[in-house]
């Protein structure tokens, strides 16, 4: 067995794969990942805040937040990275990104923020990344995605617009 995961990249649909060796608690996390996608997916969540880098310190990597009892110790950092960029592979449409707009804050860190397109519609990778306020090297980058319009109330809108659109239709019909 290797550790990790192993994907065919050709055809991860219909190709032939090998199991995936997760340990106990990196099933519990890929379950809570998957999980935390559909619940934004669904518009039951804005935002799942899910991987932050820190270029410097290799061996250290945020991710998203887990419930207490699930042994973090226990996290292969390679294993939990490659499901957390699957999440972003899924989504992500490979367009290059908008503009980068950037803001000093009070304490001299500079934040640039830059939004790439996904395959929804409504929702949006974001990726932040943190600089010293002399440095030109980030601290720490971090990827989020956001959900930018509310679902429920765009759902509700179009159901009116295509009862409307039908009343209309059966109208032209009785003429």
């Amino acid at each position: 067995m290797t550790s990790g995961l192993t994907i065919n990249q050709t055809n991860s649909l219909t190709g032939s794969r090998k199991r995936n060796t997760y340990n106990a608690a990196e099933q519990r996390f890929s379950l809570i990942l998957q999980q935390r996608l559909q619940e934004l997916l669904e518009g039951r969540r804005n935002a799942l805040t899910l991987l932050r880098k820190y270029p410097e310190q290799p061996d250290r990597l945020g991710v998203i937040v887990t419930p207490p009892d699930l042994p973090r110790d226990e996290l292969r950092l390679p294993v939990v990275e490659a499901m957390t960029w699957e999440t972003v592979n899924f989504i992500c449409t490979g367009a290059p990104g908008g503009p980068v707009s950037q803001q000093q804050t009070a304490d001299g860190t500079i934040v640039e923020l830059q939004i790439f397109a996904t395959r929804f519609p409504h929702i949006v990778i974001e990726r932040t990344d943190r600089f010293p306020g002399d440095g030109e090297d980030p601290v720490d980058v971090t990827w989020c995605l956001r959900r930018v319009q509310n679902q429920r109330a765009q759902t509700q809108l179009n159901r009116l617009l295509d009862a409307t659109n039908l009343a209309l239709e059966l109208l032209r019909a009785v003429r």
